[in-house]
Order: structure tokens, then C-alpha cells, then sequence
């Protein structure tokens, strides 16, 4: 059975139990998690409603790598995008760098028009080209608009992704990729699973140790190889190093290509208790980030505490 994973607010107090010097930005961040944690549910009869659902997976496509919403329009998502705008916004606005772009941001995401939709779009296909238009007409740095949408887009892929009734990605060794098998996006941290043994059967045990990579921009997981870098794909011995704590990890550590210099939080269930939020947990090791940023190491996944 899998193990129930914590809370928002369980996972903050377990990282500041360690990192008390992290509380002014956990705390600052926690409306904000907790919200983008509870959304999805509320999202999901609005897409029904619409009739959005994730499509469906296609064995052949994913042989090709590509994604499941790859060229796949979101118009069907414009309810939802707005229902969510209309609750973060105001999370989003409470934090510096924001409140000056109040006026232009709310005219964006809350107006009745595709803007939203079209950003979303242009942002899964990785087109900085139409996202940057998009941001001059809304008279909003480019930054600022990707870092609110990306928050606002998130809920509503997860809520895609939730309700779907399996993970056929996970099965038969369907997606090979480093990137998300449902938007595209690199992971923004991945885990080691638990090792196993069955009641049942003491026949029945692994080690664990098998490797999940983990979105945050859908939710989706995926399994991936542990000797190899979900960036540049290049696999084999010395590939992956590890950066971890001398004392007391707790399974927190970067695995950082020694080819690519990319690197991903990385959260080894086998050594702690419990299955922390794993959004929540990437900003609880900014820690390591700042070191990895010593050693010109750059993230998989940019995020606001990753970019020195």
C-alpha cells in the first residue's frame, strides 16, 4: 500500500524543525502551496463540465517523446485557468516584486478574452517568443508573467492529471524521457522509493531505491533511470554525482550531471520518516541550491529560489 504523503503545513514543520533560518520564506510561500495543494479538487468538475479531459496515451507518440498535451489545444481550459486566477491572484500579489504589477496582472489573467490560454499554450511549447509579445501587450515583465502563470497553469494540470485513472507513462517501460510525459516540463525535484516487503509473503522484498522524477508544473511522475541525466541524457558511470550534507541529510541531496552541469533535488525515502509535500520539500533544500550555484551548477526546473 503507498504510503499516505504529508501536508503543506507537515512538511514545513518538519523542515524547519531542521532549518529554522528557512521560516520567513516557508511561511511567506505557504498560502500559496497550500492553495495550489487544495485547487485541483475544486478544478476538477469545471473541466469536467467543459468536457476537458487529458487525452489519451498513445504508445507511438510516446515512442517518439512526445508528450500528451504536446500541440494539444487548452481552450477548454479557460474556466478553470480563471477560477484559479480569481484565487491566487491575491496570494501572488502579496509577495515584493508583485505588488507593482497589480493592476496589469489582474487584467490579464481575469479578463474574459484567451490571453491565459494562449500564454499557457505558448508555455508548454516553450515559445519565449509569444510569451514575451504577450507580456509587452500586458505591459508586465516577462518574468513576472511566467512566474504568475506558472502558479496559476499549475492547479489546473494537476487537476487534468488527477483525474485520470491511471499512469499508463509508468507502464511497460513507455516513457524514456528526462522531461514530464504529460506538459513537457523538467522536474522540479524526484525521489527514491522506500524498500519494499509484503506481510503476506517474506518472499516478496525489494531494496528500493527505484528513482521517480516528479513535475511541478503537472504532478505527474514518472520513473527514470538513476544512472543517467534527465537533461542532456547521457548514461553511465561517473555521470551522476551526488551533493548532499556531510551530517543528517535525511535523504536530501542534488544528483548534478557531470556533463551538463544541470542538477535536481533529489528526496531518498529509505533514509527519513515520511513522504513529505515534494513542492514544499523543493524549497526546503534552497539550501543546496545556493551551494550548487557556488559550484555553476544550474537547475533542471528554474524557480525563484534557484535563480542566484
Amino acid at each position: 500500500m503507498a504510503e499516505s504523503r504529508q501536508s503543506v503545513a507537515e512538511t514545513i514543520a518538519g523542515i524547519l524543525a531542521r532549518r529554522p533560518v528557512l521560516r520567513p520564506v516557508l511561511h511567506a510561500f505557504q498560502p500559496l502551496l497550500e492553495a495550489q495543494a487544495t485547487l485541483p479538487q475544486q478544478l476538477v468538475p469545471l473541466l469536467d463540465k467543459a468536457g476537458m479531459h487529458l487525452p489519451a496515451w498513445q504508445a507511438e507518440r510516446g515512442q517518439h517523446s512526445a508528450s500528451v498535451l504536446a500541440g494539444e489545444s487548452l481552450a477548454g481550459l479557460h474556466t478553470a485557468l480563471h477560477h484559479a486566477a480569481t484565487v491566487l491572484l491575491p496570494l501572488l500579489q502579496a509577495h515584493q516584486g508583485i505588488q507593482a504589477h497589480v493592476p496589469a496582472a489582474t487584467a490579464f489573467f481575469l479578463s474574459q478574452d484567451n490571453k491565459t490560454v494562449a500564454a499557457a499554450e505558448a508555455l508548454l511549447a516553450g515559445d519565449e517568443n509569444t510569451l514575451n509579445t504577450l507580456a509587452g501587450k500586458a505591459k508586465l515583465p516577462p518574468a513576472v508573467l511566467l512566474f504568475m502563470l506558472e502558479a496559476i497553469l499549475a492547479p489546473v494540470l494537476r487537476a487534468l492529471v488527477s483525474s485520470a485513472a491511471e499512469q499508463p507513462w509508468n507502464k511497460e517501460n513507455a516513457w524514456h524521457e528526462g522531461y514530464c510525459p504529460v506538459c513537457g516540463a523538467f522536474p522540479s525535484i524526484a525521489w527514491l522509493d522506500k524498500a519494499v516487503f509484503d506481510e503476506k509473503n517474506a518472499f516478496l522484498a525489494g531494496g528500493g531505491g527505484k528513482k521517480h522524477l516528479h513535475c511541478g508544473q503537472c504532478g505527474a511522475e514518472w520513473f527514470f533511470r538513476r544512472s543517467a541525466c534527465p537533461a542532456c541524457a547521457e548514461e553511465g558511470s561517473g555521470i551522476i554525482e551526488l551533493l548532499r550534507e556531510a551530517k543528517k541529510a535525511q535523504g536530501e541531496r542534488l544528483d548534478w550531471c557531470t556533463k551538463c552541469k544541470s542538477y535536481c533535488p533529489v528526496i531518498d525515502l529509505r533514509e527519513r520518516a515520511g513522504f513529505p509535500n515534494l513542492d514544499t520539500m523543493a524549497l526546503g533544500m534552497m539550501h543546496l541550491d545556493l551551494v550548487a550555484a557556488e559550484k555553476k551548477l544550474h537547475p533542471l526546473k528554474a524557480a525563484f529560489w534557484n535563480q542566484f
